[in-house]
This record gives structure tokens, C-alpha cells and sequence, in this order.
């Protein structure tokens, strides 16, 4: 039995034996760290550089944002290991029913000789709020439960074990949820995500359409070829998405008849607006985006107070072309319009 131990756990350096799913889970276990220095095969986020691997599906109303336990009112005020300049990723609402996911990236199927498990903390402030584990193994398919926040402890850091079992290709989606109160802020909050090293990752970048019922199903892959941007009326290419890291890309930005127009700007260096995040969409301070607004107080008309962004000209051959992106506002209209045979419309 104690032969079986030390084959199957992990020895620290002073001789102390773990369980396996306490190494390289962003926890000194040993005392000494020696569980935390041989991590190079685990797929690891701490989330103190972006989300790594992971994706953020879109969402309107909520979404996963990063922070740390000094910023913010709402708990918690650290993270699971105590340092509260450390960060994680949370959810906060008082909205009923608003829901936001988090996309590992592909891997490979599991079997004897890789055996995958998820080491992650999760934290409560609401016995309302809900965090889901699923896996999905077809894009458009049934998202499988795994695990679900089920001892309702609040305002606490909890440490979970998931042990995964796949015969394809999958994914592992994060879903937070939030079933308000409307009295008070709900967080859900994650932190320190470890897939073990028999979490393979697969080359391929998106899961396998879910089988179609009949041959005249639509695939569930975005076909970028019904979305094709025509920038110099010779030749078409394929469009690509724009974070204005480097350049302007192809939108031009018009300029109003009085004294505002869009511009392009590095997100730490924003002051226009006292409230605006330092940050672009993916928390990158380096990052750029385009903002428009007035820099100083003036009285502006109706027809002054506007500006344009326009894209180059677009072919949309196909249902699946579409538009995406990400805005923050103060006192401002939004309104994303269509030129149509050299028509405005809305």
C-alpha cells in the first residue's frame, strides 16, 4: 500500500508524499514550492497576463473581466492564495438570469495513458450566483454538464478537481450565471486554471460540426468566404478582424462638419474620459482601440455631434456574413448602419 502511494503520488522535495491533483495547482503544497516548479507540460492561466488559452464567448450585457482585490467594490479582495494585487476573473450583476462563458482551448481525447483533469478555485458571494463546468465535443452541440456549484458556500475561495473522460475532441466551457437579487452586487468569480499534462492540445483551432440531420443542413463553420471586403475595387480578400494594434486597417474615419472625429488611441494613454478602463477589450494597456468624443466642453448641434467609422466596401454572398465587435460609452448614441447600393440605412 505505501509502494503504491509513492508510485501513484508525488514526492516532495523534504520527502512528503501529495496526491497527483495537488501538483502544479497554483498552491505551495509541499511547504517548499517543489510542487510548483515542474509545470511545463500543464496548460496554466493565473490570468496575470490576459486570459492565455482561453476565449470569452460575447456577451452584451455580462462578461468575464480581470481584476485583482483592490480594484473594484465588490468582493473578493484577493485571491485564492490571500495577495490581493493578484489576479482573477469575475462576473458582477445585479441582473437577473444574464449568463457569460469561458472556452478552454481544443484537446485531444483522453485515454489510459493521458488522463486529463482541471484544477481550478471558484468564489461566491451569493448563495444566487452559479458556476458550470461543461464539455463539448461538437460546435453547435449539447454542452455536457461536468460539475456545478452545488455546497452554496459563500463569500469564500473553493478548490475543485474535475477529471475528464473524452473519446473526441473537446472543450471545456466556464458558464457563470447570475440569478439576482436586485438588492445587492452578485460575483462569481474564477481564479488559476491547471490542465494536468494528459490534457493534450489538439492542433486543430475549433471543434467539428455536429452532424448534420440532412444534406441540406448549413455547416456550423463560419464560411469566411460569404464576407469578403473589397478595400481597392481590383481584386477581393478575405476579411480579417481589426484590433487597431497596429493601424487603422481599412476603416476610414469621416469626419463630422464640426470639431469631433473617431481616433485611433493606446489605452493607456486615454484621458478623455475619467471613468474609461486603461485598458482595451483583452485588459491590454498596451492595446489600442478607435474613441470618439469631445476633448472639451462646446456646444455642439445635431448634425456636428456626429461622426462616422466606415469600413471598406463588403460582398456578403451568404446568410453567414456578419459583424462583430466590442464598444464602451458615457453619454453617447451608438448606431451601427448599413451603406446599401450607396444607400444609408440602419
Amino acid at each position: 500500500m505505501v509502494q503504491l502511494l509513492k508510485t501513484e503520488a508525488f514526492q516532495c522535495d523534504d520527502g512528503v508524499f501529495l496526491p497527483p491533483d495537488n501538483v502544479c495547482d497554483f498552491t505551495n503544497q509541499c511547504g517548499d514550492n517543489s510542487d510548483e516548479q515542474q509545470c511545463s507540460n500543464y496548460e496554466r492561466c493565473d490570468f496575470e497576463d490576459g486570459l492565455c488559452n482561453m476565449e470569452q464567448e460575447d456577451s452584451v450585457q455580462l462578461g468575464w473581466k480581470k481584476r485583482n482585490g483592490m480594484t473594484g467594490l465588490s468582493p473578493p479582495f484577493h485571491d485564492h492564495n490571500g495577495d490581493m494585487s493578484a489576479h482573477f476573473l469575475s462576473l458582477v450583476s445585479r441582473v437577473d438570469g444574464n449568463s457569460s462563458n469561458l472556452r478552454s482551448r481544443l484537446f485531444l481525447p483522453t485515454n489510459d495513458q493521458h488522463a486529463c483533469q482541471i484544477t481550478f478555485y471558484h468564489f461566491l458571494s451569493h448563495v444566487n450566483g452559479k458556476l458550470m463546468v461543461g464539455l463539448q465535443t461538437e460546435r453547435g452541440g449539447p454542452v455536457g454538464n461536468l460539475w456545478q456549484n452545488t455546497a452554496k458556500l459563500q463569500n469564500r475561495w473553493e478548490r475543485n478537481v474535475i477529471k475528464i473522460q473524452s473519446s473526441k475532441n473537446f472543450q471545456v466551457v466556464f458558464q457563470g450565471q447570475m440569478i439576482a437579487t436586485h438588492e445587492q452586487d452578485v460575483v462569481v468569480a474564477i481564479d488559476d486554471i491547471s490542465f494536468s499534462s494528459g490534457c493534450l492540445p489538439a492542433h486543430d483551432e475549433i471543434l467539428p460540426c455536429q452532424e448534420a440531420l440532412n444534406t441540406e443542413q448549413e455547416s456550423c463553420h463560419p464560411d469566411m468566404s460569404l464576407c469578403r471586403f473589397d478595400s481597392t475595387g481590383e481584386e477581393l480578400r478575405m476579411c480579417q478582424p481589426c484590433s487597431f494594434d497596429f493601424d487603422m486597417c481599412d476603416w476610414t474615419a469621416e469626419a463630422s462638419a464640426g470639431q469631433i472625429s473617431w481616433k485611433r488611441t493606446k489605452a493607456s494613454e486615454f484621458t478623455a474620459i475619467e471613468s474609461a478602463p486603461q485598458q482595451n477589450l483583452t485588459s491590454n494597456d498596451e492595446g489600442y482601440f478607435v474613441w470618439l468624443g469631445a476633448m472639451h466642453a462646446f456646444p455642439l448641434s445635431h448634425l456636428d455631434s456626429r461622426a462616422f467609422l466606415n469600413s471598406s466596401l463588403c460582398h456578403c454572398w451568404g446568410k453567414s456574413c456578419h459583424l462583430q465587435f466590442s464598444y464602451c460609452m458615457e453619454n453617447g448614441v451608438l448606431r451601427v448602419g448599413l451603406y446599401h447600393n450607396e444607400v444609408r440605412g440602419s
